[in-house]
Protein backbone atom coordinates (compact mmCIF):
# COMPACT_ATOMS: atom_id res chain seq x y z
CA UNK A 1 0.00 0.00 0.00
CA UNK A 2 1.34 3.07 -0.91
CA UNK A 3 1.00 6.41 0.77
CA UNK A 4 -1.69 7.54 -0.94
CA UNK A 5 -3.57 4.53 0.01
CA UNK A 6 -2.78 4.97 3.17
CA UNK A 7 -4.01 8.83 3.51
CA UNK A 8 -7.07 7.71 2.03
CA UNK A 9 -7.46 4.92 4.82
CA UNK A 10 -7.06 7.47 7.59
CA UNK A 11 -9.67 9.77 5.47
CA UNK A 12 -11.86 7.97 5.53
CA UNK A 13 -11.53 6.60 9.05
CA UNK A 14 -12.01 10.24 10.43
CA UNK A 15 -15.04 10.57 8.14
CA UNK A 16 -16.64 7.62 9.09
CA UNK A 17 -16.07 8.83 13.13
CA UNK A 18 -17.41 11.75 12.34
CA UNK A 19 -20.31 10.47 11.00
CA UNK A 20 -21.12 8.10 13.73
CA UNK A 21 -20.41 11.10 16.62
CA UNK A 22 -23.00 13.14 14.49
CA UNK A 23 -25.33 10.38 15.05
CA UNK A 24 -25.27 8.86 18.23
CA UNK A 25 -24.16 12.08 19.92
CA UNK A 26 -26.25 14.83 17.96
CA UNK A 27 -29.10 12.90 16.11
CA UNK A 28 -29.39 10.31 18.36
CA UNK A 29 -32.77 10.83 21.32
CA UNK A 30 -31.31 10.59 24.41
CA UNK A 31 -34.57 12.49 26.65
CA UNK A 32 -37.49 14.55 26.14
CA UNK A 33 -38.56 17.79 27.38
CA UNK A 34 -41.97 19.06 27.51
CA UNK A 35 -42.07 23.00 26.92
CA UNK A 36 -44.81 25.47 27.55
CA UNK A 37 -45.47 28.47 26.29
CA UNK A 38 -46.92 31.05 28.05
CA UNK A 39 -46.77 29.36 30.89
CA UNK A 40 -50.43 30.96 32.58
CA UNK A 41 -53.56 31.74 30.12
CA UNK A 42 -56.40 34.11 31.38
CA UNK A 43 -60.22 33.30 31.51
CA UNK A 44 -61.22 35.38 28.26
CA UNK A 45 -61.97 32.69 25.45
CA UNK A 46 -58.88 33.58 23.31
CA UNK A 47 -55.74 32.92 25.44
CA UNK A 48 -53.96 29.89 24.20
CA UNK A 49 -51.30 27.51 25.22
CA UNK A 50 -48.70 25.90 23.47
CA UNK A 51 -47.43 22.49 24.72
CA UNK A 52 -45.01 20.44 23.10
CA UNK A 53 -42.69 17.84 23.32
CA UNK A 54 -38.94 18.29 22.44
CA UNK A 55 -36.29 15.13 21.80
CA UNK A 56 -33.28 16.14 23.44
CA UNK A 57 -29.01 14.65 22.48
CA UNK A 58 -26.85 14.02 24.53
CA UNK A 59 -25.62 17.56 24.79
CA UNK A 60 -28.60 18.56 26.12
CA UNK A 61 -29.85 20.76 23.42
CA UNK A 62 -32.78 20.28 20.94
CA UNK A 63 -32.23 17.76 18.19
CA UNK A 64 -32.37 19.08 14.71
CA UNK A 65 -34.64 18.03 12.08
CA UNK A 66 -36.32 15.57 14.16
CA UNK A 67 -40.32 15.35 15.97
CA UNK A 68 -41.24 12.87 18.42
CA UNK A 69 -44.90 11.18 18.59
CA UNK A 70 -46.87 12.11 21.87
CA UNK A 71 -49.82 11.95 23.40
CA UNK A 72 -51.61 14.29 25.80
CA UNK A 73 -54.05 13.37 28.44
CA UNK A 74 -56.14 16.12 30.56
CA UNK A 75 -56.66 14.87 33.96
CA UNK A 76 -57.70 17.97 35.92
CA UNK A 77 -59.74 20.91 34.68
CA UNK A 78 -61.02 19.80 31.31
CA UNK A 79 -64.14 21.72 31.34
CA UNK A 80 -62.05 24.71 31.63
CA UNK A 81 -60.47 24.82 28.13
CA UNK A 82 -61.07 23.82 24.44
CA UNK A 83 -58.39 21.87 22.45
CA UNK A 84 -57.70 23.78 19.04
CA UNK A 85 -54.94 21.41 18.37
CA UNK A 86 -53.71 17.89 19.22
CA UNK A 87 -51.23 16.64 16.75
CA UNK A 88 -50.00 13.41 18.37
CA UNK A 89 -47.56 12.49 15.77
CA UNK A 90 -45.60 16.05 16.11
CA UNK A 91 -45.77 16.39 19.94
CA UNK A 92 -47.83 19.21 20.04
CA UNK A 93 -51.15 20.45 22.03
CA UNK A 94 -52.54 23.71 21.91
CA UNK A 95 -55.26 24.91 24.60
CA UNK A 96 -57.99 28.00 24.43
CA UNK A 97 -59.09 28.74 28.09
CA UNK A 98 -62.78 29.46 28.46
CA UNK A 99 -64.33 32.19 30.55
CA UNK A 100 -63.62 29.87 33.69
CA UNK A 101 -60.88 30.09 35.72
CA UNK A 102 -58.62 27.63 38.06
CA UNK A 103 -56.14 24.77 36.65
CA UNK A 104 -56.04 22.47 33.89
CA UNK A 105 -53.72 19.40 34.35
CA UNK A 106 -52.32 17.46 31.66
CA UNK A 107 -50.11 14.09 31.22
CA UNK A 108 -47.66 13.93 28.44
CA UNK A 109 -46.23 10.96 27.36
CA UNK A 110 -43.94 10.07 24.53
CA UNK A 111 -42.26 7.00 23.30
CA UNK A 112 -38.52 8.61 24.80
CA UNK A 113 -39.91 8.94 28.50
CA UNK A 114 -39.35 7.21 31.03
CA UNK A 115 -42.12 8.26 32.88
CA UNK A 116 -45.32 10.89 31.78
CA UNK A 117 -44.32 14.52 32.77
CA UNK A 118 -47.23 16.48 34.66
CA UNK A 119 -47.85 20.03 33.48
CA UNK A 120 -50.13 22.49 35.40
CA UNK A 121 -51.46 25.75 33.99
CA UNK A 122 -53.18 27.81 35.13
CA UNK A 123 -55.88 29.92 34.02
CA UNK A 124 -56.47 33.42 36.04
CA UNK A 125 -59.02 36.16 35.64
CA UNK A 126 -59.26 38.61 33.15
CA UNK A 127 -58.25 42.19 34.56
CA UNK A 128 -59.20 43.74 31.41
Amino acid sequence: MGQNGKRLTIIVSLVLIVILFFYYYVFNIYETTVETWPKNLFADNSSTVNISINPVNAFGFKIPFRKIYGSFEITGGKHLVDIVKEDDINGILTLRAKNKVGKVIIYVKSKYSFLPSLVEINIYPNTA
